[in-house]
């Protein structure tokens, strides 16, 4: 999947991969390089892809996946902890 991010173009994938939530995240993390590079580019700053996507990766990625993690309850289990383990309790 990191061939996904190599690259602002389209990139091939077989079929199954839509459904995979591993590839879904990285295609959300792809639309919001996108989304950074055209806005800084607004702002009179433009940059190639490589720029912006190691530019939001430093500034905004580990935001980003604890936005996702939040909102989408990935890992979570019955008790919506997430990566709860076995209880220790009697």
């Amino acid at each position: 999947m990191r061939n996904v991010l190599e690259t602002e173009q389209y990139v091939e994938v077989p079929p199954f991969m839509y459904s995979d939530p591993f590839f879904r995240i990285t295609m959300l993390i792809k639309e919001e390089i996108r989304k950074y590079k055209w806005t800084e580019g607004e702002k009179g700053n433009p940059m190639t892809w490589n720029q912006a996507r190691d530019e939001w990766t430093r500034n905004y990625r580990d935001k980003f996946e604890k936005y996702l993690f939040d909102t989408l309850h990935i890992g979570t289990t019955g008790g919506g902890t997430p990566f709860a383990g076995p209880s220790s309790g009697s």
